[in-house]
């Protein structure tokens, strides 16, 4: 998910907000602590602000550090990290690119914007993720790229992804700390991005990131990430590239946040967690988790019938709840080309987060559980 708005409380199409409601609680908010207005001052008064300081390169190595990821290239969107992967394995017109029905728009608007097609495969009903024997009956000579989605913070299978054939790019991009049989996500796949949007556990602002183990792929990207230039201040493009590079600012919020890495994952796990006991006995479904992952909470997902009437009472009592993404099948600029996706569309339907961050107090994450029980009982009485 990306959101245009700053604050993510401040929701444009809001009917109820923060200026209405005294006691309003955001969706998401950020956690910038003193490290990283020290390492944003210090980028600042050093004078290094563009998109090849310092800090970019100290974020880089921490975040590979943090995955297990042999080589990280910083970029300005997690949007952008996609396109990149794409690119850089060669994926362009006339090509097929499989993705989960179950996603934000951004990974096929991606394939999308290098020309190539999104073939939207529906999602495992058990983990909402991308399945090889859902993908298997699409693959066609003109598959060049499987994009999986470690959806709201759950790896896909990516074992079972890799016997498809084409190569595997693992969307991590809402799941910064979770665990695909013990490995990290963000370490799947011969090429992972994350995004760093705001709304997420780590945060640049905006700003996103590809990895791989590939020398010979990282060695494309970072040169296709820098107007196609190899060589720094030679300004000879050795290839085709574009201006994809995160600047110094945006890394210096980021090392700060990769160097609490484990402190700021654990604390949206606790909010997860409260919120799992508060609703136990509550007519709601969390999602879904495989005994093979360890899914991380971006923002708490829950799935209840009569969401419409669920959001609006939440929203009128002051909570930012908000339903999930459409499915991909139903995104106009999609809708055209796609098959039918029963169990993303199920789930889209019904599923909806709860206000997540690193910051949300135990008063408030019990205030949001208890104002849930009330409105699941009144649309249940309402039938």
């Amino acid at each position: 998910m990306e959101a245009s708005e700053e604050r993510l409380g401040r929701a444009e199409n809001a009917a109820v907000g923060p200026e209405e409601n005294p006691r309003w609680i955001a969706l998401s908010d950020v956690d910038i602590g003193p490290r990283e207005s020290a390492y944003v001052t210090a980028a600042v008064e050093d004078g290094w602000i563009s998109g090849s300081g310092p800090f970019v390169a100290a974020f880089e190595e921490r975040l590979g550090e943090c995955v297990g990821r042999k080589h990280t290239i910083a970029v300005a969107n997690g949007t952008l990290a996609i396109e990149l992967a794409l690119r850089c394995l060669g994926v362009g017109p006339g090509d097929e690119v499989i993705v989960p029905a179950l996603t934000f728009a951004a990974p096929a608007m991606s394939v999308l914007a290098v020309g190539a097609k999104p073939i939207v495969v529906d999602v495992d009903p058990e983990t909402w993720t991308l399945a090889a024997e859902s993908a298997a009956p699409f693959l066609t000579p003109a598959t060049r790229a499987v994009l999986a989605v470690d959806v709201l913070g759950h790896p896909a299978d990516y074992d079972s992804l890799a016997t498809l054939g084409p190569p595997v790019i693992e969307d991590a991009a809402q799941a910064h700390g979770a665990l695909y049989k013990g490995r990290p996500a963000g370490s799947l796949g011969v090429v992972s991005i994350f995004s760093f949007h705001a709304n997420k556990a780590i945060t640049t602002g905006e700003g996103g990131c590809v990895l791989t183990d590939s020398e010979e792929l990282a060695d494309r990207m970072r040169v296709m990430a820098n107007h196609g230039m190899r060589t720094a201040g030679s300004y000879a493009s050795d290839g085709l590239g574009r201006n994809f590079r995160m600047t110094n600012l945006s890394a210096a919020i980021g090392l700060g946040q990769v160097e609490r890495w484990n402190e700021l994952v654990a604390m949206r796990s606790r909010v997860s967690g409260r919120y799992e006991e508060l609703l136990a006995d509550v007519e709601c479904s969390p999602r879904p988790v495989a005994d093979w992952a360890t899914s991380a909470c971006w923002l708490h997902t829950v799935t209840v019938e009569n969401r419409e009437g669920v959001i609006a009472r939440l929203r009128e009592r002051g909570i930012d709840a908000r339903g999930i993404w459409p499915s991909l099948g139903d995104q106009p600029v999609l809708a055209a080309a796609s098959g039918d996706h029963p169990v993303a569309r199920r789930i889209a339907e019904r599923a909806m987060w709860l206000p997540t961050s690193a910051k949300l107090t135990d008063e408030e994450i019990e205030f949001v559980a208890a104002e849930l029980a009330g409105a699941v009982a009144l649309a249940g009485a309402r039938g």
